[in-house]
């Protein structure tokens, strides 16, 4: 378990370094760890959030909630977690990264501590709780619903997609009405994550300095270009898959790339492979 988070964070960090390079505007320098005790561990009280949710969970009893009632519940979402930037600075650029499903905004908290940017503000938002489909319609933390794993039998969840999508627009909103400029902020997310990320990042009326999807895909694609917003021609987006990806299968990124540059004509989205990586 231990080794398969440090690959983990290994890629989110490669993920987020490559990205951020690529966007100019946003200008990140490194800030140096001067003292440990400098910045809190965001993930102290959560001896668990060092454990990666393997997005789409092959292990529903371990991870879902024990309650199988399927019952209509309001979907609510959770405070975000928030890291402010190194030692108290002022905010001037704004990261919000997704996790998968199963998982919460605490089990990616520690990617801030690890990559301390001068004038970053880290957002980690937790998905509601919902009926899953393919875990027998047990609850869990969910940004939509899932039938299947399979690229020809997978259904998109268009109401839930959408209001989760809605959802990281307005924490977007919040931060633009905060003072930070749109251009200043990068929108990421793995797996079910990743399919909100890309979501809000080609239907944002802002425009965004860029987004990262690692193991995931494009829903909703029949939407676009239609539902496409101007900004995403030339948008940033790195995304990012291995091959032994056996939960969303590396295919799934490979047609995700294809689609925004051949059909969508995107004219900057970059995909990096890595060879032997599982759903992680």
């Amino acid at each position: 378990r231990r080794t398969r988070a440090r690959r983990h964070m290994s890629a989110a960090a490669r993920a987020v370094h490559r990205l951020a390079s690529r966007v100019s505007t946003l200008n990140l320098r490194p800030k140096p760890n001067r003292t440990p005790a400098s910045r809190p561990d965001p993930t102290a009280a959560h001896p668990s959030s060092r454990r990666r949710a393997l997005g789409l969970a092959l292990t529903p009893l371990i991870i879902a909630s024990a309650s199988g009632s399927n019952a209509a519940m309001p979907v609510t979402y959770p405070k975000p977690i928030v890291v402010p930037p190194p030692e108290g600075g002022a905010t001037t650029a704004v990261c919000i990264f997704l996790h998968g499903l199963g998982d919460t905004g605490h089990g990616w908290a520690d990617v801030a501590s690890s990559m301390p940017f001068e004038g970053v503000k880290w957002v980690f938002p937790t998905a509601p709780t919902i009926p899953v489909t393919l875990n027998g319609g047990m609850r869990m933390t969910g940004w939509y619903d899932i039938n299947d794993l399979s690229i020809d039998n997978i259904k998109d969840d268009r109401d839930q997609t959408l209001a989760s999508t809605e959802y990281i627009q307005g924490l977007i909103k919040a931060e633009v009405d905060s003072g930070v400029d749109a251009s200043r902020v990068v929108i990421g997310g793995f797996s079910q994550g990743g399919v909100i990320a890309l979501q809000t990042a080609l239907r944002s009326k802002e425009r965004l300095a860029g987004a990262v999807g690692m193991s995931t895909y494009l829903a909703l694609r029949d939407d676009f270009p239609d539902a496409m917003s101007p900004n995403a021609k030339d948008l940033p987006v790195f995304l990012a898959h291995g091959t032994a990806d056996q939960v969303l299968q590396y295919q799934y990124g490979v047609a995700s790339h294809e689609h925004m540059t051949e059909k969508l004509g995107m004219t900057a989205v970059s995909f990096q492979t890595y060879q032997g990586m599982g759903h992680s």
